[in-house]
Order: structure tokens, then C-alpha cells, then sequence
């Protein structure tokens, strides 16, 4: 039997109905399953404080939720951990290496910002690990963050001189050397820069200098008083929301630990301006917020840094996934 032309166009066009047919739905199961996955990831929630004003430590507290994000040398390496493969590797100018697809970091004395807690190594070892961030605020564009843990020893500013958040030595290390080794490229276009509002110091009305644009900052007293990114509102209160542990690292690089009632608590740097500009706002390893500050040139004091988050980056995550890839 002939096929007739009005056949053989019938035919033709049934044929391309049924590939369009195959690649829309294609088009839509890879659509809703992408749609699936966004629903399945989960988003950081605000914390929630739990403020007891009568009571001390463990009373007031805060339910937080954490964002892994960036990588920085954390944990020291010792013991049988410390391999042979580990000490004679070959380390960078910056004192990194990679062994078995793991990064570490050396450092001696001279590396330090005191040598005061070193001892008598020639080197120590760290381990590069996931940055754990608590969850400040989220507004649904933005997670304000700041670190888990002390994770650096550094001066305010050095040398010591009256001065302002916007032109201490802190703020500069801050926005360079740590902006450009915790994250990498992908990473930095996640953070999103702010405004910095450097209010007057509120107990003794030091100027806080003039407001600054910056990619990586420090908190200010008034932040780190605020119940709604999770802090208890007084200053005086032995909190456990303004007690932050620190790393080895930092501890090695001459930052104070607490070896009494809370072991492992470090005295670290906010960015208001304390007493007068020659000192700096800090909290003490029991939770206390000093406003009349400390020495700027102070050299144990450990840095926590914040910052801002797109939310709708893909280089955060809410589980630490192990990996240290900068």
C-alpha cells in the first residue's frame, strides 16, 4: 500500500509532538526536582535567648543555629597524629601544606603575636578546618555571622596609638590577609559588604570614629548587647551568650585561655572605642563586657570575626562537611 503525502506529513508531525512531549517533561522533572532540592535545604533560623537576670553562667543562654563557611588552621596536630609525612612536608612561605588531601599549617615562635603560650617547640602543628559561624540575625537576603571560636591573636592596633576602628591595624588584617586566606575565591563573592556604624562608646561617649564599608568586621558593644542576635543585654552579668572558646591555633599565636572555672574562655577584641581612643572594648573569659576597654596594643587578646552572608550563595552550608579547601 502507497503511503500518500498527506500520510506521510501526518506521520511527521506526530513524531514531533511526541519528542516535544518528551523533552518538556524532561524539562519539568528536572525543574521540580530542582525546585525539591531548594525546598530541602534547610535555612539558618535567629536565636533564640534565654535571659535569667538573677541568675549567673549557665542560666542565660541562647539556642543557636551555625553556618560553615571559609576554612582556617584550628586544631593542633600532635601525638601519633603528627606524622613523619606532617613535619617534613613542603610548607609555603605562609607556613601551609597539603599532605593525603589534607591542609596543614606550621608556625614557629617569630610567627606568633606572642610567644607566651608556645613553649619550647621549634614548630607547631595545625590542622586547617571548616569556620563554624553562629547565626546572628536572618533576614531572608543576609545571615549576619560571627565565629564559633576565637580563632586568631591580634593587637587592636599596633603600634599603640589613639585611634578608631577605621584606621586600626585590626580592621586592615580583617578585610586582607584573613579575608583573602579563610576563603577562597567562590567564597568571598558570597560575602556581602556592609555599612559598619561605629557608634560612640554608651558608657563613657568616646567617639567610635567615622562609619566604614567593610567585608569582614568585628562586633561592637551595643551588637554584642542586643537579646535579638542573642546576647544578654547586660554588661555586667557573668553570661555564657559573651563567652567564646579558642583555638589552639590562636592559643598558640599568644591569645589568654582561662584555666579555671570555664577552661578554654579568651578575652576578645570588639570594636568600640573603650575609656578613651587608646583602649578597646573587649569581653572577659567570664562573659563580662568591659567598656572601659583594654590597652589597644594589648598582644592577648584573640580576634572574632563577622560578617554577612548572601543567603542565596551555595558556598555555605548548616553541616560542617569536613572539608578545608583553600
Amino acid at each position: 500500500m502507497k503511503t500518500t503525502r498527506t500520510t506521510k506529513a501526518l506521520i511527521s508531525l506526530l513524531l514531533a509532538i511526541g519528542i516535544f512531549l518528551v523533552l518538556q517533561g524532561g524539562l519539568i522533572q528536572a525543574k521540580t526536582a530542582g525546585q525539591k532540592a531548594e525546598t530541602q535545604r534547610t535555612y539558618p533560623k535567629n536565636p533564640v535567648h534565654h535571659c535569667i537576670m538573677d541568675h549567673y553562667g549557665t542560666e542565660d543562654h541562647t539556642d543557636w543555629h551555625y553556618v560553615y563557611f571559609g576554612s582556617y588552621p584550628q586544631k593542633e596536630v600532635t601525638g601519633k597524629a603528627l606524622t613523619t609525612e606532617i613535619i617534613k612536608a613542603a610548607y609555603d612561605e605562609n607556613g601551609d601544606a597539603w599532605v593525603n588531601n589534607v591542609k596543614y599549617r606550621r608556625i614557629s615562635k617569630s610567627d606568633t603575636n606572642n610567644n607566651q603560650y608556645f613553649g619550647e617547640h621549634k614548630y607547631r602543628y595545625f590542622k586547617w578546618e571548616s569556620i563554624k559561624w553562629r547565626v546572628l540575625h536572618n533576614d531572608g537576603n543576609a545571615i549576619f555571622l560571627m565565629a564559633d571560636k576565637g580563632i586568631d591573636c591580634k593587637d587592636y592596633h599596633t603600634p599603640g596609638a589613639d585611634i578608631s576602628w577605621e584606621n586600626s591595624t585590626i580592621r586592615q588584617w580583617l578585610n586582607k590577609d584573613f579575608y583573602d586566606t579563610a576563603f577562597s575565591s567562590d567564597e568571598q563573592q558570597a560575602i556581602v559588604k556592609q555599612t559598619i556604624v561605629n557608634d560612640a562608646n554608651p558608657e563613657y561617649e568616646t567617639e567610635g570614629g567615622s562609619n566604614t564599608k567593610d567585608k569582614v568586621f568585628l562586633l561592637s558593644m551595643e551588637e554584642v548587647l542586643n537579646p535579638g542576635y542573642g546576647f544578654c543585654e547586660k554588661y555586667d552579668m557573668e553570661s555564657l551568650t559573651h563567652m567564646i572558646q579558642v583555638t589552639d591555633y590562636a592559643h598558640a599565636m599568644g591569645a589568654y585561655t582561662n584555666s579555671n572555672r570555664y577552661q578554654g574562655n579568651g578575652w576578645w577584641w570588639l570594636r568600640s572605642s573603650g575609656y578613651t581612643t587608646f583602649h578597646a572594648v573587649y569581653v572577659g573569659s567570664y562573659g563580662f563586657v568591659h567598656p572601659d576597654g583594654d590597652y589597644i596594643d594589648a598582644y592577648n587578646k584573640v580576634c572574632v570575626p563577622a560578617l554577612y552572608l548572601d543567603v542565596s550563595s551555595d558556598r555555605w552550608s548548616c553541616k560542617d562537611d569536613g572539608n578545608a579547601m583553600n
